[in-house]
């Protein structure tokens, strides 16, 4: 199975998540396929980057790109 990019993972978030809002990761990216289990893993660095960020900012776990499934996320545009 070939491993998607970050900007593979980012395009597929945006276009499920066309009318933006903020979305738990583990909606967009369900255990169903397991290829989303690679887009997760991605989102992780996605944090990290700033690209995805927290509903309810937490300097903590917000600096350190930590993704909780407890909490939502949306894209950043820039």
């Amino acid at each position: 199975m070939v491993i998607p990019t970050l900007d593979q993972t980012e395009g597929i978030w945006m276009a499920r998540t066309e009318e933006g809002g903020y979305y738990y990761i583990q909606d967009v990216f369900p255990d169903i396929v397991a290829r989303n289990t690679l887009h997760r893993d991605n989102c992780h660095a996605l944090l990290r980057r700033g690209s995805l960020v927290p509903e309810q900012r937490d300097a903590f776990h917000s600096a350190q790109g930590v993704w909780e499934s407890s909490r939502r996320y949306c894209h950043k545009f820039y």
